[in-house]
């Protein structure tokens, strides 16, 4: 397989990784709780950091050292997702419900905020770096492409979350200023997220 080939595949792949529903999900009910459209291209930016840092640690581990992963880690770490998920679901939720204002809650963690999608972002490419390191194995030989491979893997994946979070950052940033639409949108955003989280774990621990 071509050179260019191999980056032009890497970055489409990753483009379309970070739009998985997990991923999605888990950085909307973040956002969800932010107020400025410019902090959400940033917690897109912070998990895209998180998501490439171990995709290129464990994928690079794998590939190099042709480690196997045993289905029950792979489940074990969707599974960690799963309850990540309906945690950031829960405290969405909480938090306005508690009648926490968006002031308030950046006053208390503006120096720590991006700790959060930083997290999810190692979490989630902890769950996916097996997935992504065997389908490299699956389509090209050589080895020493792998880094090259996983690294553009990564910047797309933190491309595409920067703009999606961007778009999805939106309507919470124009919810702000109307409080009971803010209240409705962020414990909505919250509710789905704990479904869906549920729906995850299930999924995984009983269809997989």
């Amino acid at each position: 397989m071509e050179f260019t080939t191999i980056l032009v595949m890497a970055l489409l792949l990753g483009l379309k990784h970070a739009l998985d529903p997990d991923h999605i999900v888990a950085v909307t009910t973040i956002v969800s709780e932010k107020k400025k459209a410019r902090f959400s291209a940033l917690v897109g930016a912070w998990w895209g950091l998180g998501h490439m840092t171990t995709i290129l640690v464990i994928g690079s581990a794998i590939i190099y050292f042709d480690l196997l992963i045993s289905h029950s880690v792979e489940k074990l770490l969707e599974s960690i997702v799963g309850v990540m998920i309906i945690y950031l679901g829960v405290k969405a939720f909480y938090s306005l419900s508690m009648g926490k204002t968006h002031e308030h809650a950046a006053s208390r963690e503006k120096n720590r905020w991006m700790l959060r999608p930083l997290i999810v972002g190692l979490l989630h490419g902890l769950a996916g770096s097996t997935g992504v390191a065997y389908l490299f194995l699956s389509t090209i030989e050589d080895k020493y492409m792998g880094f090259l491979y996983l690294l553009v893997f990564g910047a797309g994946t933190l491309l595409s979350m920067v703009l999606a979070t961007l778009l999805i950052g939106m309507p919470y940033s124009w919810a702000s200023d109307h409080k009971k639409l803010n209240l409705l949108l962020t414990q909505s955003t919250g509710i789905l997220s704990v479904i869906f989280g549920i729906y995850y774990l299930c999924e995984i621990l009983f269809l997989s």
